[in-house]
């Protein structure tokens, strides 16, 4: 719940106030226990509470508890005893007789309800009294603590003697929380940072929005086109911050601060490891309190609740303080854990410390830090190796900071040194890889991979002019790298076919030489695979060959970690493109709620991707609202290239919305990126800008565009493109070529290719049933377009055959998926009732006769002559495709619903 300050609204409010409302309206209940951890808004919603209700039934009286009139008998009921006598309160009995009375008079004769902030620090005088009250059924109580005290009071024991029920407030749920900043900060946020904000406080509306004004404070958090996005780097916290954390930790007992130390700085730590600094009990109390969670379904694992607390507690712990914690938990042991149990905190709390990290173990967490949105400290340890010894290592480490922060021309200065100097192959292969990477993704020719990959294998081959060397393992592992991003450099091209002829030689030799345990090579290779698969249309082969890589790297604990973003930003575009949308949602879901993850990755590539999948299934509206943030995460940081690809998809549900304005200004930006990406995928990024400009005078033209677009798509062979660019071209109505979409998707594997293949033959049949049939299949499958392209088809072939009924149950379907539709139809051919639309005069005489009405009394009733009635009647029963009245009742019923 948020906390209610200025002109922010409340948000998440709602449930607990409608289950607290219940609650008071139970004949068998006295009230309710709402209990929340510090900072959930237990005040702003206490307050809230009192404003509602029927002021005509009940009457609301406040009570603040403050620790200060703990100790002070019935000091928090001072407000409703202000005229009662010294000697009244010397009494219970009397001071009870007081309130009773005050009570009764104020409420004047509806329930009274007390409400209490802070319950936990009642005096037990006005607990006591409170708690007769109740029972004597005088009052209802709603008490709002952070939990059961340890000793709770007479108040308290309502709950636990069933007299009043519990609500629990949870933190808010990652939708309120992003409605919250964005309506502190006036704008939308990416989901990036929206995920970043929600996940690191945890839904705690205090230390939210302690975070949010920290981010923009510290420039975390920097305004992008209109949206607020993370900049990528996070800064360390500055006292607000420190304050809160100050405030959360002032009430812990010495043992359980030690103990929250401990897990906050550590990133994680097993319960056994803690029996050296306190009992179990300390912190079970903890987890009880909300302050520690135990992790998974496991108890023997705890984290900190809310994980901004880990940097915040890091910067308030004195140095030697947090030494002497870690020598009395870890000794001087170096056992870092996988990245989801906490490696970076374990690895920058042992740095702090001074303990000795291996090189090897900090370049690892350098590369795994840099790809899961953690810069500072995967520079830290890079730094940290290149004093070990690691300096050409570390610098390549340094410069894949740089390229996940968008910094691509600092990045290529530092590799250039690199491979300027004498360094082992398989650095000299990873700058080599990631200069290229740099260099494409900052806008240059894809054939610029080959250069780089040739000029390093000369390298390796002769080294500084020397003699060649016999290949040694580390040597054939840097050449296959080179090879793999020869790989890549023929899937950015579009060279399909000669691509995978070269996935399956390198596919081979990898087998054969048997890579190293852990090496990223296989599961780099299996990513092109997929790619090359998916755009060949082996789309079940592709899927298979990525869900692969993703087993590789969930094998790995976590050290294969940093490719992870990359391996389900694949698999998501290949189920997208192979019409597997739901398995798609799923996958995106389920990346969001990992441990750890790279917020870039969600608040561009990832949201990109999920907003294409929204203008597929015909929600066009759905993916303008999730590409206008996206589009300002890419347009600072792009590591898959998708930009001028989600420009185009973004004029395309810009232009269905009936924005034509926008879309002209997303077509106008993409032909200022248009030479980032892989060539397939721009030339389909063309063909939704001019699908996008298919709806404007010159709209035949721009289907004419379309179409030779294409045609070169075909004879580039880039196959999956091009059945994109025909399924297109039939949504928009242009079935001309419907023989190359059959002839296509006969060749593709997959569910999507079986119903666009069943599609484009039922066309050329004209096979109206086969089309109505289609149109289901594409229902199911969420392709709503196509769905509503074939039932319309099939609704015109049954009024060219004079079908008047099964035309009837065609425009229904029509209809139905033309409202599943968000903004405009893809196309419209005339009038789609058509010559069988009943007329009013009409519509009256069959509803009348599906009542049971005689001809004469229809006659009758509408002042006509019977034989007019019959007449009419006749008409009716040929355009509904029926013969009796015994059929009328039934076919009016669908006929009204289907309008």
């Amino acid at each position: 719940m948020s906390v209610d300050g200025g002109r922010v609204p409340l948000v998440g409010v709602q449930h607990p106030i409608t289950a607290i409302t219940q609650t008071l309206s139970h004949p068998n209940l006295h009230g309710a226990l709402v209990v929340g951890e510090f900072g959930t808004g237990k005040s702003a919603i206490a307050r809230r509470l009192v404003t509602t209700g029927d002021p005509q039934r009940t009457r609301f009286f406040l009570i603040r508890a403050t620790e200060n009139l703990a100790g002070v008998p019935y000091g928090a009921l001072g407000p409703y005893l202000s005229h009662a006598t010294p000697q009244t309160l010397e009494s219970s009995l009397s001071a009870l007789r007081a309130l009773v009375a005050y009570f009764r008079a104020a409420s004047e004769s509806r329930d009274a309800v007390v409400v209490v902030d802070d319950a936990q620090y009642l005096d037990d005088d006005s607990s006591h009294i409170l708690t007769q009250l109740v029972i004597s059924r005088i009052i209802k109580v709603v008490l709002f603590s952070d939990g059961l005290p340890s000793r709770a009071g007479d108040l308290f024991s309502l709950y636990t003697d069933g007299f009043i029920s519990r609500v629990d407030l949870p933190g808010l749920g990652d939708a309120d929380a992003v409605a919250l900043c964005e309506a502190i900060q006036g704008g939308r946020l990416s989901q990036g940072a929206g995920h970043y904000l929600a996940r690191q406080s945890a839904g705690n509306p205090l230390m939210l929005r302690a975070l949010l004004d920290h981010a923009a404070t510290t420039g975390e958090l920097v305004q992008h086109d209109g949206v607020w996005c993370l900049s990528g780097r996070f800064r360390p916290p500055v006292p607000p911050l420190l304050d809160l954390a100050k405030t959360l930790l002032q009430g812990l007992s010495e043992q359980e601060r030690t103990a929250y130390e401990v897990v906050a700085l550590s990133g994680g730590v097993p319960q056994a490891r803690l029996s050296v600094i306190g009992e179990d009990t300390v912190t079970q109390q903890l987890v009880r309190r909300g302050l520690l969670r135990t992790v998974g379904s496991s108890t023997s694992a705890l984290r900190v609740a809310h994980p901004m607390m880990g940097r915040v507690v890091r910067a308030l712990v004195p140095a030697g303080r947090s030494a002497d914690l870690r020598r009395r938990v870890f000794d001087d042991e170096v056992a870092p854990p996988t990245v989801d149990e906490g490696l970076i905190e374990y690895l920058d709390w042992a740095l702090d410390c001074g303990v000795a990290v291996p090189p090897a173990v900090l370049l690892a967490a350098a590369r795994t830090a840099a790809h899961v949105s953690g810069p500072e400290s995967a520079l830290r340890f890079a730094g940290a190796a290149r004093a070990a010894g690691e300096e050409a290592a570390g610098a390549v480490e340094e410069a894949r900071v740089r390229v996940a922060l968008g910094e691509y021309t600092v990045a290529v200065e530092q590799l250039d040194r690199v491979l300027a100097d004498a360094v082992p192959p398989c650095v000299t292969a990873a700058a080599a890889v990631l200069k290229a990477l740099a260099c494409v993704q900052r806008g240059e020719d894809p054939r610029r991979l080959h250069e780089i990959a040739d000029a390093c294998a000369e390298r390796l081959a002769a080294p500084f002019g020397q003699e060649p060397a016999e290949p040694s393992g580390q040597a054939e592992q840097a050449r296959v790298a080179l090879r793999l991003l020869h790989l890549f450099g023929r899937v950015l091209e579009g060279e399909f076919e000669t691509a995978r002829a070269e996935a399956d030689a390198l596919d081979g030799d990898l087998t054969a030489a048997g890579p190293e345990s852990g090496s990223p090579l296989p599961v780099l290779l299996l990513l092109l695979r997929g790619e090359i698969d998916a755009a060949l249309g082996h789309c079940d082969t592709a899927l298979a060959g990525l869900r692969a890589a993703a087993d590789a790297v969930d094998r790995s604990r976590g050290g294969l970690e940093y490719l992870r973003e990359r391996v389900v930003a694949r698999y998501v575009s290949a189920l997208i493109h192979a019409g597997e949308f739901t398995t798609a949602r799923e996958v995106l879901e389920e990346y969001r709620h990992r441990p750890v993850v790279s917020y870039e990755y969600i608040g561009g590539a990832l949201a990109a991707l999920e907003a294409v999948l929204e203008a597929r299934r015909g929600k066009y509206r759905t993916a303008l609202h999730l590409l206008e943030p996206a589009l300002a995460s890419l347009r600072r940081v792009d590591p898959e290239m998708l930009l001028p690809y989600a420009l185009a998809v973004a004029a395309w549900a810009a232009h269905s919305s009936g924005d034509g304005a926008a879309a002209a200004g997303f077509e106008q930006e993409f032909a200022g990126v248009a030479s980032i990406g892989s060539r397939p995928l721009l030339l389909l990024g063309r063909a939704f800008l001019a699908a996008a400009g298919a709806g404007r005078p010159a709209g035949a033209a721009d289907l004419g565009s379309l179409e030779a677009l294409a045609e070169a798509a075909r004879e580039a062979s880039f196959r999956s493109c091009e059945k994109d660019m025909l399924e297109l071209l039939a949504v928009l109505g242009d079935t001309a070529r419907a023989w190359r979409l059959a002839e296509l998707a006969d060749q593709f594997e997959g569910v999507e290719a079986q119903v666009l293949s069943r599609y484009a033959h039922a066309l050329a049949d004209r096979d109206a049933e086969a089309l109505l049939a289609v149109g289901d299949r594409a229902e199911g499958l969420q392709k709503m377009p196509l769905a509503a392209e074939a039932s319309a088809r099939a609704m015109r072939l049954f009024e060219d055959q004079g079908d008047g009924r099964a035309r009837r149950m065609a425009l229904r379907a029509v209809r139905h998926r033309q409202s599943m539709l968000e903004g405009l139809r893809p196309h419209e051919d005339g009038d789609p009732r058509g010559s069988h639309e009943l007329t009013s005069r009409e519509r009256e005489i069959a509803r009348l006769a599906a009542d049971g009405a005689s001809n004469r009394a229809i006659a009758d009733a509408l002042v006509l002559s019977t034989r007019t009635v019959e007449g009419h009647l006749y008409r009716i029963y040929g355009k509904l495709g029926i013969t009796t009245r015994e059929e009328l009742a039934s076919e009016m019923r669908e006929y009204e619903n289907g309008r």
